[in-house]
């Protein structure tokens, strides 16, 4: 069975979400980018002085052994910065007040889990909620970059919130249909395949690198390479693939995210069609708790 999709209506973006959303989000992808850039420095370092150390054996030079050193050393430098620059640990801060303060604003809007339409002050609701959830990220390193009191509590509610959560039930189902389920459940799609293509890809260079290593590991044994001993480098090869597919949570992520769009489906289906205004505030709540960054990872753990 399947539900119709709401019509066009006005285009949403994310300028009509709490400002201090667009600060994160952007932080959050930053941060990251510069949490893999410095893993993959890092892995690439290390492969790179594994060769030429074993160029250095080989040739019994000094050139490459000096290289080699260098090489090492500026590993153990890139895992210092990584370590005090914290970007990870920022990034994941960050998304996790981003995807917050997303979920809050949704959930305002369209009368949605603890702001259904009995309660009295939504506005001070909402200011309540973000500013005690803001409270206990800041217990875990989350710094805030507003600047004023008109940035804090309500001064997050941008008119467009207003506008959607003023509108009928029939109008703020729409637009949660449209502008939030359906484009999270295209989202998962999408992530689920690009991870499933990534652990594809990575899995067979690790199979084909340590199969490699094997067959000089052979070679070597019977004779057939002479000096050359290439099974260092090429299981150092294959184990740099298995670290990076660890650090991005191919296989994880494939698992997690194609679980949340098959349950995001099925709950879209029931919310167009059998779910009434009474029970609208407790299935946006479960609609939430579906794309929660925490569901995906509880999900992952499944998944490895």
């Amino acid at each position: 069975m399947s539900a119709a999709i709401p019509g066009p209506g006005t285009t949403w973006s994310d300028h009509d979400l709490p400002p201090l959303f667009r600060v994160n989000d952007q932080l959050a992808i930053t941060h990251q980018s510069e949490s893999f850039r410095a893993v993959r420095a890092q892995l690439v370092v290390l492969l790179a002085a594994t060769t030429s150390a074993m160029l250095a054996e080989r040739l019994d030079s000094h050139v490459p052994a000096l290289l080699a050193a260098l090489l090492y050393a500026l590993t153990i430098g890139i895992g210092l910065r990584t370590t005090r620059r914290r970007a990870r640990a920022r990034w994941q801060a960050h998304r996790a007040v981003a995807e917050l303060l997303k979920s809050l604003a949704w959930q305002y809007m369209v009368h949605g889990g603890i702001f259904h339409s009995q309660v009295a002050n939504a506005d001070a609701l909402f200011a309540e909620r973000v500013e005690e959830r803001l409270r206990e990220m800041r217990k875990v390193g989350w710094e805030d970059s507003r600047n004023g009191a008109h940035a804090r509590g309500e001064g997050q509610i941008t008119p467009a919130m207003r506008q959607v959560r003023a509108k009928a039930f029939s109008v703020r189902r729409d637009i949660y249909l449209r502008e939030r389920l359906l484009e999270q459940h295209a989202w998962y799609r999408r992530r689920a395949a690009q991870a499933h293509r990534a652990s594809v890809q990575w899995s067979s260079v690790t199979a084909v690198l340590t199969l490699l290593a094997l067959l000089a590991a052979v070679f070597r044994a019977a004779g057939m390479l002479g000096a050359w001993d290439l099974t260092g480098v090429l299981s150092a090869a294959a184990a740099a693939g298995v670290a990076w597919q660890e650090v991005r949570r191919h296989r994880p992520l494939t698992y997690a995210h194609s679980l949340v769009e098959q349950d995001l489906e099925t709950l879209r289906v029931e919310m167009s069609t059998t779910v009434t205004e009474d029970r609208w505030a407790l299935a946006v709540g479960e609609a939430e708790r579906l794309v929660s960054p925490q569901h995906s990872d509880w999900l992952g753990r499944f998944g490895g």
